[in-house]
């Protein structure tokens, strides 16, 4: 390989990384945003089964909405998510759904 085979071969792979970055760029902030929707979606319905196992009681109660963050907490822990939501995030998902409950 001379130097202008070298040249053209650098210059045709700088090329084809300048045409495909910015579609890799979107499509991988594409997965992130679906892969952030998914999270949230499987946390809201984590935090509907915590506020159904308490049905029974009485979810307007401090210690009840307590125990369902807590269960809500303690499964997305065990499913690696933790890093994944914050605190408020979490009561508030246990909120919608004993919103949802009450309706």
């Amino acid at each position: 390989m001379n130097f202008t085979d070298a040249q053209s071969l650098l210059t045709f792979g700088l090329m084809m990384i300048i045409v495909f970055a910015t579609p890799i760029y979107k499509f991988n902030n594409y997965i992130k945003a679906h892969t952030r929707n998914e999270h949230v979606k499987t946390a809201t319905e984590w935090a509907n089964q915590a506020v159904a196992a308490l049905a029974n009681s009485d979810l307007n109660t401090l210690p009840n909405r307590k125990k369902a963050v807590d269960d809500l907490t303690s499964r997305i822990a065990n499913n690696k998510l933790a890093g994944k939501f914050t605190q408020a995030e979490i009561e508030s998902y246990v909120e919608k759904a004993i919103a949802e409950l009450n309706k």
